[in-house]
């Protein structure tokens, strides 16, 4: 009969080896009277084995190891198992643990090796500095706002390591990695039927603390500062009733922004300003220039919230209607929420690439109303890094003589394939989508989901049309917000800025700021790379900061010499361009029409079948 391995001379399970002597005791490691060391003589060589034999045999090692149970094996972190399979469990979780290990040791290294060399080279190269180029009206206004941003008038100094607008705008996202901060989600219904996520900050991660100084530092306090008179004791702010006073002074914020710097969300008051963070395609909360913004704005005591669009961000896509540049529904439903549960409180607005386009047109849209944005204290807005002509911008990124172009177009295909893929079912159930048609999997640049989804789903004739209704050239003449729109003129994704100067110079609340390097959404400053606040994130709260403050009178004067705008920036499409849909399954009318009269007057006999299908 086969011999275990584990009773063979050896025990390495190879079945090569010689029986063990007789006396030997296999459950034993040192079952036999034998030399303790396990080997044995050449008299004691088996019979039927010569040792002649024996001396010839390689795998004769004449060492035995202690014997082991008959049915033990031994994984290599030395652990005992009795069956095969969990020897391989633990082999595997043994491999596994190594490779997470040696990853961490790695990453750790290259995370310090990478700030050690760009320290290094910052200190051998020769800096470039890069000044500010300022474009506005000259009137009191802007130029007072101005003014109050010292970052404008000195100079953006990029690290000499990165000066390629391709790596800063690469190597720009890795700041996701470097801050870490904790949210409250809140769902917002939208007017059209969908719906948008606001992430609150309530605090920040990994906060440096010393929990047994400030122990001691309350008890000295409570002891000896104070005496007994419980009335001095200093007490901790409730939750749920926010100090009176402001959290930090606002007007000196820390010249370096960290987890430590950030304050929490419950010692806010109740009139502390609203920031709202806005993302780019198929961001979110989530990331770098996200979460650095919103640590910047903490950081002056304002009540920071981050806008995820619809669908995005982790939140579900409610309605068949996704989100696109054009529509301001997503940020007027975040607005009007946070004005309802702060009404005393200004909200300032902030976003980047193409949600510097939906701020735009929400401003464009609400100053054309009566009462203008500051119905709902909207105080002032800085979009960062938006592409200035949308139609020269998507022509870079489908210039064959432009590789760099084509591989951005491509990347953010791939992020839209994910995103519709994701919501493909909802999408589906929009009347005017043919789910038969639509093949999500053949799109591969971003122009084949604006003609297949967005200008159907919501209403324009064509993709010029869906371009020339949020072009900055066209809504900027509507603005009154105080506003700044900050950009590089390296950025892959800027497109042409001759005729946006001239219509900003004409503009008594718009300014532009632009300097030379700074990719898209990096703007990464000396000294600091990915590891704080970018060059942005300061001009920001800056200006907004500003904004905050009373204005002098030549200013007011020159707000309101402005007038109503010329040209009103409003969606009234017939047809489909006047009906929500609030539901899957259902379309319904605007509340402000009488249901008799739209009915008749409006539906069409190819919008009563399809209503009548539904």
């Amino acid at each position: 009969s086969p011999q275990n391995p584990a009773d063979v001379a050896g025990g390495d399970g190879s079945g090569s080896g010689l029986p063990l002597p007789e006396g030997h005791d296999k459950t034993s490691d040192f079952g036999s009277t034998e030399d303790p060391s396990g080997s044995f003589d050449r008299a004691d060589t088996p019979a039927g084995v010569s040792e002649h034999d024996s001396a010839d045999d390689d795998t004769d090692s004449r060492v035995s190891e202690p014997s082991r149970p008959p049915d033990a094996t031994r994984n290599d972190a030395g652990i005992a198992n009795s069956d095969t399979n969990d020897s391989l469990g633990w082999r595997a979780a043994a491999y596994a643990s190594r490779a997470a290990v040696g990853i961490a040791k790695t990453a750790a290294a290259a995370v310090g090796i990478g700030h050690v060399v760009g320290r290094v080279c910052d200190a051998v190269r020769l800096e470039e500095r890069c000044v500010p180029f300022l474009v506005h009206g000259g009137d009191a206004l802007t130029t007072e706002l101005i003014d109050k941003c010292p970052s404008l008038f000195g100079s953006y100094v990029p690290p000499a390591w990165c000066t390629n607008p391709h790596a800063q705008t690469l190597i720009g996202y890795g700041r996701m990695l470097t801050l870490f901060l904790k949210y409250d989600r809140q769902l917002v219904r939208c007017e059209d039927g969908g719906q948008v996520a606001l992430d609150w900050l309530v605090e920040s991660r990994f906060k440096k603390t010393n929990k047994l100084a400030d122990v001691f530092r309350a008890t000295w306090r409570a002891s000896f500062a104070f005496g007994s008179n419980a009335k001095n004791v200093e007490k901790r702010p409730s939750r749920f009733a926010p100090e009176t006073r402001r959290a930090g002074n606002a007007k000196d914020p820390p010249k370096t922004v960290t987890a430590s710097s950030i304050p929490d969300a419950c010692s806010l008051p109740l009139d502390a300003p609203v920031f709202i963070m806005l993302h780019g395609i198929n961001g979110g909360s989530h990331e770098g220039p996200t979460k650095w913004a919103i640590a910047t704005a903490a950081a002056r005591g304002w009540r920071c919230v981050a806008l995820n669009l619809r669908g995005c961000g982790g939140a579900a896509l409610a309605s068949p209607k996704v989100y696109c540049a054009a529509s301001s529904s997503d940020v007027r439903a975040a607005v009007d929420a946070c004005h309802a549960l702060y009404p005393a409180a200004p909200i300032l607005l902030s976003a980047y690439s193409l949600g510097t386009y939906i701020v735009g047109t929400y401003l464009a849209e609400e100053d054309c109303k009566p009462g203008g944005a500051a119905r709902r204290n909207v105080a002032g807005a800085v979009l960062t890094s938006c592409p200035m002509d949308p139609h020269s911008s998507y022509a870079g990124l489908s210039d064959p003589d432009i590789p760099s172009g084509l591989l951005y177009n491509g990347a953010i295909a791939a992020k839209l394939r994910e995103y519709f893929f994701k919501h493909s079912e909802v999408i589906h159930e929009h009347p005017e989508v043919d789910a038969k048609a639509l093949n999500i999997a053949a799109m591969r640049t971003v122009a084949d989901f604006e003609k297949a989804v967005i200008v159907t789903t919501h209403a324009f004739r064509d993709v010029e049309e869906y371009y020339a209704y949020f072009s900055p050239e066209r809504i900027i003449p509507a603005i009154r917000t105080p506003t700044l729109y900050v950009v590089a003129r390296d950025d892959p994704f800027l497109g042409q800025m001759e005729g946006i100067s001239k219509v900003i110079r004409e503009s008594k609340h718009v300014a532009l700021a632009h300097v030379a390097r700074g990719g898209h959404v990096a703007f990464l400053e000396k000294g600091t790379g990915v590891f704080g606040q970018c060059w942005t994130d300061k001009v920001t709260g800056e200006f907004l900061q500003a904004a905050l403050e009373p204005r002098s009178t030549c200013a007011e004067a020159a707000a309101k010499s402005a007038g109503s705008p010329k040209t009103v920036i409003a969606r009234d499409i017939p047809g489909i361009g006047q009906r929500r849909i609030v539901a899957r399954t259902s379309i319904v009318f605007d509340a402000a029409d009488d249901e008799d009269d739209v009915s008749d007057a409006r539906l069409t006999e190819g919008d009563a079948a399809k209503r009548a299908k539904l």
